[in-house]
């Protein structure tokens, strides 16, 4: 990944989180083989995460090496966005993780998770 990738998430971050309670993180790790989802969890409780006030968290992470990647949140937002955001936002970013542009996924990611955030949990 790129400078101008970091950079381009780093903003997104800050763009979601924008007129919004929620906080949202981003993790990248160096696995070559890894259950994303599951280690997704336990960064999330890692990171201090799940401690949010609010509950309305949210982790993205990725896994370059193993070509995966997770986005969960935590039950707050869950409870307001259901399964069927989680299924849709990961198959969104699926194609473009499959083109090698994992910049490109991460910022559709964060776009749609700011724009529920903003939604269910505007400050």
């Amino acid at each position: 990944m790129t400078a101008a990738d970091r950079k381009r998430i780093h903003e997104a971050v800050a763009e979601a989180e924008r007129g919004t309670t929620a906080r949202i993180g981003v993790r990248f790790v160096a696995d070559e083989s890894v259950d994303a989802f599951e280690r997704a969890k336990a960064e999330f409780e890692a990171i201090g995460m799940h401690r949010h006030e609010t509950r309305n968290a949210a982790l993205i992470l990725v896994a370059p090496k193993a070509k995966r990647f997770a986005v969960i949140g935590d039950e707050q937002l869950h409870a307001r966005v259901g399964d069927a955001f989680w299924t849709d936002t990961v198959a969104a970013m699926q194609p473009h993780f499959r083109e090698g542009s994992i910049g490109d996924a991460v910022v559709l990611g964060l776009h749609r998770l700011g724009a529920e955030m903003k939604r269910h949990f505007p400050s």
